[in-house]
């Protein structure tokens, strides 16, 4: 069976949204608070080959299980997110904050009961207001964790593996980035573009990713170096967030 993927106009999206809007409803009518079409469709920023992604804000009780499929070639993703879940998610500013950040906040609202999204902006606005020092924490050792698996790497004689493992942790230290600036992904296809813009960040930034991706030619040794580069500097910024890795003794 060959899969086609399928071109789209926003205003297909939102057309097949309020579609599936009245379907949730009829389902789960009783437990639905809210139904909101999130992403980049929901910015206007959807590009032929974008998902649709909704989410359906149900009361506690029984999990309903997340919906992902393909229909008629458009990506489709509907989560069912129970309510004290997502406001306890949603006022929390963690290690995945930057990417789930814009959800909560940029919506199509296509169902609300009560104005239930009251409730989730209140969460939000606690969140803003929370330290970061944990998020960066958290962000800092998975940056560690992927350089202790990029050095085992380089150990090895596999140049696939050694560029994937240079794209991760390129991946890593801008997940870090946005963390330290306090900025969430607005569109993935922007992610590296905000990374960049961002103020604190090591100045030659954009070079030694572009080196660890594959962008630039590079041999082995050039990727060694961007990556010693790369944590070195990244590891430096942390500290002087007042965040620190290391433990003078064993914790439990």
């Amino acid at each position: 069976m060959s899969v086609h993927l399928g071109r789209f106009t926003h205003e297909q999206r939102i057309e097949i949204a309020n579609r599936l809007c009245k379907l949730i409803l009829e389902k789960h009518r009783e437990r639905v608070l809210a139904v909101c079409v999130y992403g980049s469709t929901a910015k206007k920023l959807d590009r032929p080959y974008s998902d649709l992604e909704m989410f359906v804000v149900v009361r506690d009780g029984d999990e309903i299980p997340m919906k992902r499929y393909l229909y008629r070639g458009l990506v489709v993703g509907i989560e069912y997110p129970l309510e004290s879940k997502l406001l306890k998610a949603a006022s929390k500013l963690d290690w995945s904050w930057h990417w789930e950040a814009d959800g909560y906040r940029n919506r199509i609202v296509l169902f609300e009961r009560d104005s239930w999204l009251s409730r989730l902006d209140q969460a939000v606005a606690v969140a803003e207001k929370e330290s970061n020092t944990e998020a960066v924490h958290s962000s800092a050792m998975n940056l560690t964790e992927e350089m202790t698996v990029f050095q085992n790497t380089l150990l090895t004689d596999d140049p696939l593996v050694l560029k994937s493992r240079g794209v991760s942790l390129a991946q890593a230290a801008g997940d870090l980035v946005l963390l330290l600036n306090r900025r969430f992904v607005i569109t993935t296809s922007w992610f590296w573009k905000q990374v960049f813009e961002c103020t604190t960040r090591p100045v030659d930034l954009q070079e030694i990713v572009e080196v660890l991706m594959g962008v630039r030619p590079s041999s082995r040794e050039q990727l060694r170096r961007s990556a010693d580069k790369l944590y070195s500097e990244m590891m430096e910024i942390v500290a002087a967030s007042g965040v620190s890795l290391e433990a003078r003794d064993l914790i439990v």
